[in-house]
C-alpha cells in the first residue's frame, strides 16, 4: 500500500472512514477481500498469494483495522524485497489478533521490527487510531489526530506532494453516515470519496518510471519500468467504521466509477 486517507473523528456518528489505495507490481499475484486464513477465521482482506499476507484486513467483531505502507529506509536506500527474513504483509494479521485477545494492546506487542523491512502500520477502530512506523532503526509510534490525514511512504507528511493537493478536497467532503448500519450502497456510504478516487485515476499518475515522467502529486500511480513491467494504483479499499458496525467497499478497476463492490464482513453461516 502507498497511499490510505484516514478521516477519524471519535465525536461523529461514523468515527472511522478510510481509503486505501494499494500500489504494486502488475505481475503479483493476489486474491480480493475474503477470509482466507484458516487461523484467524475473523479476519477479512485481500491476500497476496506470494506471502500470504495482506496490505489491509478488518476484524469485524470489534470492529478494527489494520493497514500497512512500506516505508522508507532512514538511511534513503531502498528496502527491496528479499533482503529480510519475516513479510510484512503478516504484520496487520498479528495486530488484529493482538487486539482480539486484549483490545488496546500495543498491535507490535511482541514482535522483533528488526525482521522487517521499513513499514508503516495503521491500527484504527471508532475510539482510537495510531501509526507504527519503522525505519529499519528506530520505531515511532503516534496516534493520529482528529480529521483526516493522509499517511504515505514517509508517513504523516503533510508535505508530500500528493497529500498537500488532495488531503483538503477528501476533508472537506469526509463522509459521515448518520446511521452506519441502515446505509446502503457505496455513494450513500462514502459519498463523495469514491468519485475523488476515480477522478484520480482517470488524471496524470504519479511516477517512479525510468524518465522520472509523472505528476509528483498524482493521487494514483502508474510507472512502465520497462520489459513489460508496471508498478500501480492496481486496487482500492474504502471502509466505514462507527462501534459496532464496519462496512467494506473493493475495487479493482479504480478509473471505473461502476466497478465499486461491496464486501460481505458478516460472519460466515454453516
Amino acid at each position: 500500500m502507498c497511499t490510505v486517507i484516514v478521516g477519524f473523528d471519535p465525536g461523529a456518528d461514523t468515527p472511522l472512514v478510510i481509503a486505501a489505495l494499494r500500489d504494486e507490481m502488475s505481475s503479483r499475484p493476489w486474491d480480493g477481500p475474503a477470509r482466507h486464513w484458516p487461523d484467524r477465521p475473523d479476519l477479512v482482506g485481500g491476500r497476496d498469494r506470494l506471502a500470504g499476507g495482506t496490505w489491509l484486513a478488518v476484524d469485524p467483531t470489534g470492529p478494527r483495522t489494520a493497514a500497512l505502507l512500506n516505508g522508507w529506509p532512514w538511511d534513503g536506500r531502498m528496502p527491496w524485497e528479499g533482503t529480510y527474513p519475516a513479510s510484512r504483509g503478516e504484520l496487520p494479521l498479528r495486530a488484529l489478533a493482538q487486539a482480539g485477545r486484549n483490545p488496546g494492546r500495543d498491535p507490535l506487542h511482541g514482535d522483533d521490527p528488526t525482521l522487517y523491512a521499513p513499514f508503516h502500520l495503521l491500527d484504527a477502530d471508532a475510539r482510537r487510531a495510531g501509526l507504527h512506523s519503522w525505519d529499519g532503526r528506530c520505531l515511532d509510534t503516534r496516534p493520529l489526530p482528529v480529521g483526516v490525514s493522509m499517511v504515505v511512504n514517509t508517513g504523516l507528511n503533510p508535505d508530500d506532494p500528493r497529500a498537500a493537493r488532495h488531503t483538503p478536497e477528501f476533508a472537506r467532503t469526509r463522509p459521515d453516515p448518520a446511521d452506519l448500519s441502515r446505509a446502503k450502497g457505496v455513494e450513500e456510504i462514502w459519498g463523495e470519496w469514491p468519485r475523488l478516487v476515480n477522478e484520480a485515476a482517470n488524471s496524470a499518475p504519479r511516477s517512479a518510471g525510468p524518465d522520472e515522467s509523472g505528476d509528483p502529486t498524482g493521487l494514483v500511480a502508474r510507472a512502465d519500468l520497462g520489459g513489460g513491467r508496471t508498478w500501480e494504483t492496481g486496487s482500492v479499499t474504502l471502509l466505514a467504521m462507527d462501534r459496532e458496525t464496519v462496512r467494506y467497499a473493493f475495487t479493482d478497476a479504480p478509473a471505473d466509477p461502476g466497478a465499486w463492490r461491496m464486501v460481505d464482513t458478516s460472519a460466515p453461516r454453516f
